[in-house]
């Protein structure tokens, strides 16, 4: 790790939030919004201290959603050293675990087309057309199955992969219109057309 960069300290503020605290005094410049996903690992924003910028990283074990930040909607907030810069909902990756489990215990042994990257889920290219698919469809290699936006950038999501038949029934799509997946989440419960 370089020197310009820091890994927060986390502190839990109650069952369901965490905390993630200035490492010095300076001024802090969020990279995420209320309401993204932040997982370990990942670069949350900047704190500029006499004059040098270091990169705030997010610590091990902690994951969740941005409940609130520090100075609100504001791009540029002083902190003292140990201030809350981020508090992170732990309940959200909570919820979205148990999902994700009820789903495998569901499909356990059965395929999956899972999320290249990070990014918001989309089912539809827009609000008034029809969804991509839907359970019960067939997909095939190359067929178009979503959109993930990704910085303002809409992705497509498209049916692919080595360990995927070039066939299979979705059995379910398990995001929401909108729902924030992390790379390696599943998108698509299916089914092989062979096991009727």
């Amino acid at each position: 790790m370089s020197e310009s960069s820091h890994v927060l300290r986390a502190r839990p503020r109650d069952g369901e939030t965490t905390e993630l605290l200035a490492p010095s005094v300076g001024v802090f410049t969020p990279a995420v919004a209320e309401g993204q996903l932040v997982s370990a690992g990942q670069v949350v924003g900047t704190i500029d201290v006499l004059g040098v910028l270091h990169d705030l990283t997010v610590p091990g074990g902690v994951a969740g959603r941005v409940a609130q930040r520090a100075g609100g909607g504001r791009s540029r907030v002083p902190v003292q050293y140990g201030d809350a810069l981020l508090a992170i909902s732990t309940a959200s990756m909570r919820d979205a675990a148990a999902t994700t489990s009820a789903v495998g215990a569901g499909t356990q042994g059965a395929l999956a087309f899972v999320a290249p990257m990070s990014g918001r889920f989309y089912n539809r290219p827009s609000p008034t057309e029809p969804p991509f698919i839907a359970a019960g469809d067939t997909v095939q290699q190359g067929q178009t199955v979503g959109l993930l936006e990704v910085m303002k950038t809409f992705n497509r999501l498209v049916y692919q992969g080595d360990t995927l038949p070039k066939q299979a029934t979705v059995e379910s799509i398990v995001p929401n219109e909108g729902d924030d997946v992390v790379r390696g989440d599943v998108i698509l419960a299916l089914r092989s057309l062979s096991e009727k």
